[in-house]
């Protein structure tokens, strides 16, 4: 009788240890992002190294340095210099500052 108990005990805590070590899930991983990547660039001021450090083209980096200076960073879609979907994705990475008068 005793050894059925524990034989009885022993099965329990061998399903119960499975049942809930099905349970623990993996934590999602957050992306990591490169520490010298600047997150969010001045198209009035950045040098060209920099815009295109957020994932714009060598050439439109050039058209946008050439185009200086922007009234906000929606005229990069009026002006034709990025597609409205470029600029959905970088949106979040780009500020047009006003340049100080003198």
């Amino acid at each position: 009788m005793l050894r059925r108990n524990w034989i009885g005990i022993l099965v329990l805590a061998l399903v119960g240890t499975v049942g809930f070590g099905a349970q623990i899930k993996e934590m999602p991983r957050t992306p990591i992002k490169p520490i010298n990547q600047p997150s969010v660039v001045d198209i009035n001021a950045a040098p060209e190294a920099d815009i295109v450090s957020i994932g714009i083209e060598r050439t439109v980096a050039k058209r946008i340095v050439e185009g200086r200076p922007w009234r906000s960073k929606r005229d990069l879609v009026t002006k034709q210099v990025l597609t409205k979907e470029q600029y959905e994705k970088l949106k979040n990475s780009l500020v047009a500052k006003r340049p100080k008068k003198s």
